[in-house]
């Protein structure tokens, strides 16, 4: 393990340090380093258990706040947009793609699914407009 993780778990106040050894993202020899370093602290076991109700308190509200934004839904202006992209021969839906990569990037899968839907949903009517023979850059023309 590099010196500069064994400083920076050093460095860490103690609730951070119980959280660091609470999380699964590190490499098991940073947890384990960390775990000497909190049982080379000698902190008494109240104030350990303490620690310990606010370490879970903080997960859990990370957790809720995760749950939060993977289902916060589309606004109406981009489920307007997405539907037009999929009803205008889904290229538009090409400026989409960023935004859907950003959303899934942040964990934000109800706005990713509102995209593929609202797109689906326009270009399943442009097959509808299609077979009914009637052109769906019409209603464009129709407006101005």
């Amino acid at each position: 393990m590099e010196r500069e993780v064994e400083d920076f778990i050093q460095n860490l106040p103690d609730v951070d340090l119980i959280e660091y050894t609470h999380t699964k993202i590190h490499l098991p020899e940073a947890v384990d380093f960390a775990k000497a370093e909190l049982a080379r602290r000698k902190l008494p076991a109240n104030v350990v258990t303490k620690l310990n109700e606010e370490v879970h308190a903080r997960i859990k509200a990370r957790e809720e706040q995760i749950r939060e934004i993977a289902s916060e839904r589309l606004s109406g202006k981009l489920r307007i947009l997405a539907f037009l992209s999929g009803l205008y021969f889904v290229i538009p839906l090409l400026f989409f793609i960023p935004a859907w990569l950003k959303f899934r990037e942040e964990g934000s899968e109800q706005k990713c699914k509102d995209i593929c839907i609202f797109a689906a949903a326009g270009f399943v009517l442009q097959i509808i407009m299609i077979a009914l023979r009637v052109p769906p850059w019409s209603i464009i023309l129709r407006l101005f």
